[in-house]
């Protein structure tokens, strides 16, 4: 069996929501219709409005959980 060594060189990159949603699909993962609606809603915000009310929405799950 041959051990293959990590890429150290390769750069991070982001997804976009299409890849990520492609990716997700052969997951089988899929939003609750309180996020598909909030995805929707939050989509000209900047990244900094959007991180912001993805931490405020995972913070009221945490509440009900």
């Amino acid at each position: 069996m041959s051990v293959r060594a990590l890429n150290t060189t390769a750069k991070p990159y982001v997804l976009g929501q299409s890849r990520f949603a492609a990716i997700t699909a052969v997951e089988g993962l899929k939003l609750s219709r309180d996020g598909e609606t909030r995805l929707e809603r939050t989509r000209t915000l900047s990244p900094e409005q959007r991180r912001a009310e993805t931490i405020r929405a995972f913070a009221e799950t945490r509440k009900r959980g």
